[in-house]
């Protein structure tokens, strides 16, 4: 049955018609109501003419749309239409889907036509499985997975289509249960497909499904594994003479391999495939998440593999064509040293081979004359050698990690920081598990790993090895201290043994292992300093004056420089990389180039640079490993890709290198108060919108850096008509609505000779933007509750940061609260600020300060996260944000203090920003997943040959 353009349902207004959907016809059409795009499916009425049925599948559906996650297709609505305005005698009653509009192409297109190039289409695959994930962690199975149902979007993300279609069309059972035989099942399943719903789809079936048999999420990966089997030999596994055969075939016969069609495929790829596609349930991959992150791992591969040009199914190639890639294949494949090799070749051992080539063996007094004079010779040798390489090797290299191989080494998406030791072979890092922090080590060579030190609720930080590679080092504080001190630890496990309290970077050793240095601050300073192996003797080397402060520490290989990364705000803030003298603490800056943030930091072994994890200046730029020559050059890029990398490691020879890969894929929800399970995602994309906030007219204004920069945002409470408040180069952050809706004040560096913060103020529209602050790092700003004031803090006026106020149209600024007062948040009904506050006594916690709108001492003190904190729109209590047992909510505590309340009911995903709206009644939440894993990349320069 077909509808013209214009036809009504309802709110629905078709545009367009989109062809057969496998259950009914598929239209573009208009919601009237929300002016917006969907796809509207139509069911035929032989599927919706059992009202049981139906319910099932309505209750299916109904949960598979309150997954939003970024790769499956959301459902918005399911329903019918009684009297619908139709044209050409279309019934009066029609069953609808109407889902998410996708502009794009399926994955079948992409693979038969559009042959989209290999690591693109593995991460499609990687981006499907995490859909399923989502889904199957829900007790969601699809059912019906095909390349038909996976939809490729315009800007590159891969979409899941139809969930829970596939139970509306499941057949009645009558007595016969999971008992009945295989020619029933075979029926039943001709039966749907001659009714033209299920045609095309036998061939990606599991054997249960096929057999008419219950079937759980594995049988999605079964599904999974067919169309990655298609994408590398362009054939479906299963296909057969008849619809008969292709079930035989599903259920009994094995799929011809993957090498004959596509030699060239990698083995990863065909273990992979095998893995999904296991007759047995029980031997497949027991999680879809498992598949996503080897098909990761093969696509990290892909640049540093010369044969995964052609992980899928090239074109056509001639006789000549495939000698040449199957030659390639099998040089790339020959075992390297240590390999095990089978056949013939064990046959031949190291004492035969003079034999093979005829060459007379010496006799063995022969042997001990020259022994002695190896040994002599060798005797001699072996230091001068060891040095002589040990300084000649980077030069001869060529720069550091020019060629790169990269490694995984973890994939929970929950280890926080890594560490190598001396020789490369072990890591140490650090693991959360349901919101506590535990310490562990893995050998590089092996998936070996082991928990040294027990996960607690504490904090962590600064890990490392001592140059002999014997100890761990890390420093910890207690849950709500701010104290971290340093802890030692044998590097296979042990009692940890405390070394010195107050420390506050990872330690660098020097070259004899008998000292080593570290950061301390205070209120007033950071000083590096330098301390015995044993904790004893602790010498300051250098000190700077608060706000400008030191953070990683390396020390050089020649014992008389330690580098530091510096954090710096007087003049302008940006971080330098400077070179501190151990003889007199003097200081000279490494480069000329400014970054943004820079965290972890080795020398190489010559001293001839250093390797650091940084973000430069750069519009939309992410955190990157760098080399960086000393003491003067030019930084380059070792890393240089879409992911955040946080701190490094690097082994002696500088030969490989950890650190932890950062990727986030956050969006933005819209809900009611109190009716948290009707979220609504209103944004697609990566992790481009933060720091949500409501105007008082009820738009959302929020931080993007979809323009390339750092930009503020507006755009309705349904995600429409996104436009940008400002455009102007540099940074533009922290919007902040005053009460009576005419301004945005926020955080600029605009027009600015340095990346010096400051804080302006624009009319709601964007307009008339005014400087309201001259500082050079004047943060979080917040208007007063009667609409005269913003409250700031500056982190360069006196010895510690507090509380400020300029008056909202700029003028002479003073001191608003002391002693340490951070980030205002300022009460609906004008009489409380809540801020971040500290005495700066040694081992007090910090707090949430409940302060009097006229300043003065907190009137009370609450013992909550700093993560993000709001006040309710009553005015009587704190709302923030806190992952416990690892779960992000949203919780409550009254402002005069006592037991906190969890106020939503999320079950996944990072709570990255939040606001509610004036009234109260509508909740503005960024939402995702940010996963964190420890990687290992090694200098393919310094790599054994093969």
């Amino acid at each position: 049955m077909n509808y013209s353009v214009g036809t009504t349902f309802q709110h629905y207004r078709i545009t367009a018609a989109l062809g057969a959907g496998g259950m009914g016809e598929v239209y573009k059409a208009v919601d009237t109501r929300l002016d917006r795009s969907v796809a509207l499916k139509i069911l035929p009425p032989q599927l919706v003419s059992n009202q049981d049925r139906v319910a099932r599948f309505v209750g299916e559906a109904r949960a598979a749309s309150a997954l939003n996650h970024p790769h499956i297709v959301a459902i918005y609505d399911i329903g019918e239409a009684e009297g619908g305005v139709a044209e050409e005698g279309a019934p009066t009653t029609v069953h609808y889907i109407a889902m998410e509009f996708v502009d794009g192409a399926t994955l079948h297109g992409h693979i038969h036509r559009l042959r989209t190039e290999p690591k693109r289409l593995l991460e499609y695959f990687a981006q499907v499985a995490d859909g399923l994930a989502k889904a199957h962690g829900a007790g969601i199975v699809h059912r019906d997975l095909k390349p038909e149902n996976i939809m490729i979007t315009s800007d590159g993300y891969a979409k899941i289509l139809d969930f829970g279609l596939a139970k509306l069309v499941e057949p009645e059972r009558t007595g016969g249960g999971s008992g009945s035989s295989l020619e029933e099942a075979e029926t039943a399943v001709m039966a749907r497909t001659q009714a033209g719903v299920v045609m095309g789809t036998v061939g990606y079936m599991s054997p249960e499904q096929a057999q008419g048999k219950p079937v759980d999420h594995r049988s999605d990966i079964f599904s999974f594994g067919c169309m990655l089997y298609e994408a590398a030999t362009m054939q479906r596994p299963f296909q057969g003479d008849s619809l008969i055969d292709s079930l035989h075939k599903i259920v009994y016969s094995q799929p011809a391999p993957i090498r004959e069609s596509n030699p060239n495929t990698p083995v990863e790829l065909q273990r992979i495939v095998r893995k999904c596609m296991a007759k047995d349930p029980g031997e497949r991959y027991q999680s879809i998440r498992d598949a996503a992150i080897d098909l990761r791992d093969l696509a990290k591969e892909y640049d540093s593999q010369p044969t995964l040009s052609h992980v899928f199914a090239p074109a056509t190639l001639n006789e000549g064509q495939v000698q040449q890639v199957s030659s390639a294949y099998a040089t790339q494949f020959q075992p390297g040293p240590g390999s095990t090799v089978s056949g013939p070749a064990q046959q031949v051992s190291s004492g035969s081979i003079s034999a093979i080539v005829g060459v007379k063996k010496p006799s063995t007094k022969l042997w001990i004359f020259l022994g002695i004079a190896l040994l002599a010779v060798a005797a001699a040798a072996v230091v001068f050698l060891m040095t002589f390489f040990a300084q000649k090797q980077a030069k001869a290299r060529g720069p550091a990690f020019e060629s790169t191989r990269i490694a995984k080494l973890t994939n929970t998406g929950q280890s926080v920081h890594g560490a190598i030791s001396p020789d490369g072979k072990y890591v140490a890092h650090f693991m959360r598990e349901s919101g506590k922090t535990g310490v562990w080590v893995r050998q590089t060579a092996t998936s070996s790993n082991v928990q040294i030190v027990p996960a607690a609720d504490a904090d962590y930080a600064g890990l490392m090895f001592s140059r002999d590679g014997n100890y761990i080092y890390y420093a910890r504080a207690e849950k709500g201290s701010t104290y971290r001190s340093l802890y030692q630890i044998p590097v296979l496990g042990g009692t940890p043994k405390k070394l010195i309290d107050d420390v506050d970077s990872a330690i660098t050793f020097a070259p004899d292992n008998k000292r080593f240095a570290f950061v301390r601050l205070s209120q007033a300073d950071a000083k590096l300093l330098i301390a015995n192996a044993d904790g004893s003797g602790e010498q300051v080397v250098s000190s700077t004056k608060q706000p400008d402060i030191y953070f990683e520490p390396a020390w050089s290989p020649d014992g008389k420089t330690i580098a530091v990364t510096a954090r710096l705000i007087t003049g302008g803030y940006r971080y330098e990389l400077l070179a501190i003298q151990v003889s007199d603490g003097s200081s000279k800056t490494i480069g000329t180039k400014k970054w943004l943030y820079m965290d972890g930091l080795a020398w190489l072994p010559d001293s001839s640079g250093l390797i650091t994890s940084a973000r430069d200046q750069a519009p939309g730029a992410k955190v990157q490993i760098w080399d960086v020559p000393y003491p003067d050059g030019k930084p380059r890029k070792i890393t240089n890709d879409l992911n955040d990398y946080a701190g490094m490691s690097l082994s002696a020879d500088a030969a490989s290198l950890v650190t932890v890969q950062t990727n986030t894929i956050g969006n933005v929800y819209v809900m009611p108060s109190g009716d948290y399970a009707r979220a609504q995602q209103i944004t697609q994309g990566s992790a481009r919108y933060d720091q949500v906030t409501w105007t008082g007219d009820g738009h959302i204004v929020y931080v993007s850096d979809a323009a390339g920069s750092a930009d503020i945002w507006v755009m309705d409470a349904d995600g429409k008509h996104q436009k940008p408040l400002t455009s102007d180069a540099g940074v533009n952050i922290f919007p902040s609505v005053s009460p009576d809706n005419r301004y945005i004040v926020f955080n600029s560096n605009r027009g600015a000779a340095t990346t010096s913060i400051s804080v302006w103020r624009m009319d709601i529209d964007g307009s008339n933007a005014r400087q309201l602050t001259t500082g050079e790092g004047d943060f979080f700003p917040q208007v007063s509750g009667d609409n005269k004031w913003v409250l700031f803090t500056p982190l360069v006026v006196g010895e510690r940061p507090c509380l400020w106020k300029v008056s909202v149209d700029g003028g002479e600024i003073s001191r608003f609260a002391d002693p340490i007062t951070v980030r205002a948040a300022i009460s609906p009904d004008g009489k409380y600020v809540a801020c971040q506050y500290s005495t700066g006594q040694p081992n007090q916690n910090a707090v949430v300060g409940i302060l009097p709108s006229s300043g003065g001492a907190p009137i009370t003190k609450l013992t909550i996260p700093f993560n993000e904190y709001h006040w309710s729109a009553d005015s009587k209590s704190i709302l923030f944000s806190d992952s416990k047992e690892g779960i992000w909510n949203i919780w409550s505590v009254p402002m005069e203090g006592g037991p906190s309340k969890q106020i939503t009911r999320f079950q996944s995903d990072q709570i990255f920003s939040f606001d509610f709206s004036r009234d109260g009644k509508q909740l503005v939440c960024e939402r995702g997943v940010r996963t964190t894993d420890v990687i290992l990349i090694k200098d393919q320069q310094l790599a054994p040959k093969e």
